[in-house]
């Protein structure tokens, strides 16, 4: 399998550790928060294998050229209009998320406009870039931030502050009947894989996905999901964690490195996640705006030989962005994410059933 499905997923994986996933899930911790993990880590992997085998019948090709292909307009578009509006959201939590945080964190006193406003800037720049640049710029951000935040967790595993008791008291909640919520949160986890709807254009070749690249992914994810629901409650007990607003900022802030540069390990913390939710959000925007592009094609919106349409969308991305960001309360934001996560097995059944039904006429 190529390098850059694991970067995907990965990807995805590790921008959600301090984001909306651990907060729904330690929210969730009374009400079935570990099999619902359970069932969120089999399902999802299981899901990247299909997903990946499907793609495999249609190495070079994205899944607009395959849906216009082989369905019909009144299929091929609703579809792709409805992954659009799920990838756009995607991207939309991860930014509001990380606005807020910024602003809790790092600069109480600048403006919510200001703030996302920058942002955005940054975002529309690298979104409008080519996929193949998106792909190498995710591998360096891998490189660069992935080693610095496995070296950040595995402080957070060794550190005498981590109480186990805490965590025993969680696993005695392992009885409940699986959370909806939580399978939800768990599951997004895994959705990086669907990227290739767009980025599968690049890809010439079959991947291969057997046993070993299974496993890979399956132990990941399970780490990573553990990690992010285990760890806030060794630190911070587990009766008052669902009342925190950001549980891993707050986690991170009991570390120091009494002779590092930097001693408070919160601001190497949160700086390393930035980087990684930066290109997570830019995968997210970069394959709905294709998606767009792919329904709405204004061939005659043309200046000095460019296409005008892309900027367009980006500009409506940013818009619709500064007045959510503006009106939205850090509470209206865990509603909608938890929305937005419930959804997600609609989301992959929808993909899911769209490849089968292309694979099918295909070979008629």
């Amino acid at each position: 399998m190529s390098r850059f499905l694991f970067y995907f997923i990965f990807i995805t994986m590790f921008s959600n550790i301090i984001a909306s996933v651990p907060k729904i899930l330690l929210f969730e911790s009374k009400k079935g928060a570990i099999p619902s993990m359970i069932a969120g880590v089999i399902i999802g992997t299981i899901l990247v294998y299909i997903i990946v085998k499907l793609f495999n019948s249609f190495p070079g090709k994205n899944l607009p050229e395959m849906l216009k292909a082989h369905t019909p307009k009144w299929f091929a578009y609703p579809v792709l209009f409805y992954l659009f509006l799920c990838w756009f959201t995607a991207g939309l939590i991860t930014l509001i998320t990380y606005v807020f945080l910024f602003i809790t964190f790092f600069s109480p006193e600048t403006s919510i406009v200001t703030t996302t406003f920058a942002f955005v800037l940054v975002i529309s720049f690298g979104v409008l870039m080519k996929s193949r640049s998106m792909l190498y710029m995710a591998e360096i951000v891998i490189v660069l931030f992935v080693p610095l935040i496995f070296f950040l967790l595995i402080k957070f595993y060794i550190n005498p502050k981590l109480d186990w008791d805490f965590i025993k008291v969680s696993m005695m909640h392992a009885n409940h009947l699986p959370s909806y919520s939580a399978f939800g949160a768990s599951l997004y986890i895994f959705v990086g894989i669907t990227d290739l709807v767009i980025f599968n254009k690049l890809f010439t070749k079959k991947h291969k996905m057997g046993w070993k690249q299974f496993l890979i992914i399956g132990f990941t994810g399970t780490v990573v999901l553990f990690t992010t629901y285990f760890v806030p409650i060794g630190y911070n007990g587990f009766e008052k964690i669902a009342e925190l607003t950001f549980p891993w900022v707050f986690t991170s802030d009991s570390i120091r490195m009494k002779y590092g540069p930097i001693e408070r390990v919160i601001f190497i913390f949160i700086l390393s996640f930035f980087g990684i939710a930066f290109v997570s959000l830019l995968l997210h925007w970069h394959v709905a705006l294709k998606l767009l592009e792919s329904i709405f094609e204004f061939k005659r919106l043309k200046w000095k030989g460019k296409m005008l349409t892309p900027y367009i969308f980006v500009i409506i991305f940013g818009v619709i962005s500064l007045v959510l960001t503006r009106k939205l309360t850090q509470y209206q934001l865990f509603i909608f994410s938890n929305y937005f996560y419930e959804s997600l097995p609609i989301f992959f059944t929808v993909l899911i059933i769209s490849l089968v039904i292309v694979k099918r006429s295909a070979k008629l």
